[in-house]
């Protein structure tokens, strides 16, 4: 080969090498827009997303503090109808104690008869009832006032609980995005060291 010839084939490579090497960074940039324009779509996606939920969020916890009194509404008759409850039954309880009494009295034929008659003495039967009617009743109140005890210190516990797993959901959110940013800024700045 000649050396004008030689010239021709070295200059139509140097030519062919620009047009490829600017095809070449054309593609590579439209290429690096369209991962950028996905990348974007995508985060903009997952942040809808992520907005959506918190928004539904946010929607319910409003949804169920509006019944709250609702709720105190229903505890607060749970516990009245109880008290009545315990109520009735002692008055209940008396009135056939009173009318037990009254036949038991009119059935008395001797009121003389001695250690006897002391053992179904009619004014010491309604006092023992009287005191088995109160114990009983109050028995009755202990039991609801030790339930709603109960009920209420659950509830604190469950409160309590929740406000630990929030803070701990925040402290492992927290550990998460530090790994994910340590992550990513690791492999950023591997990308711009190999470029």
């Amino acid at each position: 080969m000649s050396a004008k010839e030689n010239t021709k084939v070295n200059e139509n490579i140097a030519v062919n090498e620009s047009k490829n090497t600017t095809k070449f960074n054309k593609d590579n940039n439209n290429f690096n827009e369209r991962i950028n324009n996905n990348l974007t779509q995508q985060q903009d996606a997952i942040n809808k997303t992520l907005d959506n939920t918190l928004y539904n969020v946010k929607r319910s916890t409003d949804e169920a503090t509006l019944e709250i009194p609702r709720y105190t509404q229903r505890i607060a008759e749970y516990q009245e109808q109880t008290i009545q409850t315990i109520k009735n039954i002692a008055s209940d309880f008396i009135g056939a104690q009173k009318e037990a009494i009254s036949s038991f009295q009119s059935q008395q034929v001797d009121r003389n008869s001695g250690s006897v008659w002391d053992l179904y003495n009619p004014q010491r039967i309604a006092e023992n009832y009287a005191v088995m009617v109160n114990n009983f009743t109050s028995y009755l109140l202990n039991t609801s006032n030790l339930i709603n005890n109960t009920l209420a210190s659950n509830i604190r516990v469950y409160n309590t609980a929740l406000e630990q797993t929030r803070d701990n959901l925040k402290a492992l959110t927290k550990t998460n995005t530090n790994y994910i940013q340590s992550v990513s800024g690791s492999s950023q700045n591997r990308e711009v060291n190999t470029n």
